[in-house]
């Protein structure tokens, strides 16, 4: 098609030129050899007779913007036989990618050491700027080797994911990670972006061209501390950086509660495990797993929903589907009868097993680091320093150097001071 259309671009451009020489020395001898061995001229000669030759002046401007087009599809079309000819420089202007040269992008631009520094003394949490917007990131979950850096009651929030399921951390007790743009084998980076009229998110992804320099230190049972800095070249500087605290669980806790307002898979489980605890009792042996676990919050009703596994404390093991839904209070379970756990409870009653002994069924023990230790005034605590040794009471006071301990005896009360740098871990009690 590309060549039938330069051939008839062609004749007709050819044809409308010699009939345009033939204008030009039928008006005179000089129009002619001016239009002749100078063709920029012709523009000059329809101007003066433009009365006389004005549908041939259009028609010709026409047929001559023709021929350029259908040139240029022609070269795009069949780039390669021009190598080696004298057009190849018209062919690499025209379809740059089929050049003998090779093409030559900008340099990306990334965010400055100074731009992330200049917020650094004023955040509280992991800090970054994406699509031109300064974010704060209060959440961090570090769950199955994916890091998770989420954003919380933001409009339209922003989480960052930064993929370490190729790294051991959980065996290997810690990451450290220096990445370059010319790094070959590195994390795949996303950044969804969440918006209030759509239930998907919006995902850019990086697998190559990234700066990334990444702490991870394991300090606890599913507990992590870190560092990361992550320069994005997006074009418009977008990074992340700060000191981080995560989990391997998806919570938001509100001192010693699970906050069940907050949207996540992790609360939904632990709101399930709750309920099937308390209407258990000492039936259930231990709730084994859960699959299928969802939520939604863009319909006039949130709902979740979770498949659970668990076994009783006969040897019996049984799949129950639990709904939920949201209201005022948060995330609750519905309270229709469920067969399966009506089922269960049956079995256990009518068939006791011989000796049951009563056991926890639920323990949970939160810990905090150093860092945190502000949140905990006013709470009684066991600290555990980094030499191994224990203080409990009541935690009254915390400086920026200090920790202060006070336990009441008798009449009295006897008041502890530890040092901030020695404190390893803060366990709330009971």
């Amino acid at each position: 098609m590309e060549t039938l259309l330069l051939v008839i671009a062609l004749f007709l451009f050819a044809g409308l030129t010699l009939n345009c020489l033939h204008l030009a020395f039928t008006k005179s001898l000089g129009w002619g050899f001016l239009c002749l061995l100078f063709p920029p001229a012709w523009l000059t000669f329809y101007g003066f007779n433009w009365r006389d030759y004005r549908v041939q002046g259009v028609a010709h401007l026409v047929s001559l913007a023709a021929f350029v087009l259908f040139s240029a599809l022609y070269i795009r079309a069949n780039p390669f036989i021009f190598d080696g000819h004298a057009l190849a420089p018209v062919r690499d202007w025209v379809a740059p990618a089929f050049g003998q040269s090779p093409l030559e992008f900008s340099a990306p631009v990334f965010a400055s050491d100074y731009d992330i520094k200049r917020v650094d003394a004023d955040a509280r949490y992991s800090y970054g700027r994406y699509s031109g917007k300064d974010l704060q990131f209060q959440q961090v979950v570090l769950s199955n080797g994916v890091l998770r850096f989420k954003q919380l009651e933001t409009q339209e929030p922003v989480e960052l994911v930064i993929d370490l399921s190729h790294y051991d951390i959980e065996q290997a007790g810690g990451l450290g990670m220096d990445v370059t743009p010319d790094s070959q084998v590195v994390p795949v980076v996303h950044v969804m972006t969440f918006q209030n009229n759509s239930a998907v998110p919006v995902v850019e992804s990086y697998d190559r061209g990234y700066w990334l320099e990444l702490i991870v230190d394991r300090i606890g049972t599913g507990r992590y501390e870190g560092q990361v800095k992550l320069k994005l070249p997006d074009g418009r500087k977008s990074y992340l950086a700060g000191m981080f605290s995560a989990t391997d669980k998806d919570l938001m806790w509100e001192f010693d509660e699970v906050k069940r307002s907050y949207d996540s898979n992790d609360t939904i489980e632990y709101i399930t495990e709750q309920y099937l605890v308390n209407n258990l009792g000492s039936s259930l042996d231990e709730v084994v797993d859960f699959n299928g676990t969802f939520f939604q919050t863009n319909l006039e009703n949130s709902t979740g929903h979770t498949n659970v596994r668990i076994s009783m404390v006969d040897g019996s093991t049984h799949n129950i589907a639990i709904e939920l839904f949201k209201n005022d209070q948060g995330w609750v379970v519905e309270r229709s009868p469920v067969r399966d756990l009506i089922s269960a409870l049956q079995t256990i009653q009518e068939q006791p097993p011989a000796a049951i002994s009563s056991k926890p069924v639920l323990v949970q023990t939160r810990t905090f680091s150093a860092d945190e230790v502000d949140e905990l005034v006013g709470l009684n605590v066991t600290i555990v320093t980094r030499d191994g040794k224990t203080r409990e009471g009541l935690l009254d006071s915390v400086d920026r150097y200090n920790v202060s301990l006070v336990t009441y005896l008798g009449g009295g009360e006897v008041a502890m001071m530890v040092r901030r740098r020695e404190v390893k871990e803060v366990r709330l009690k009971d």
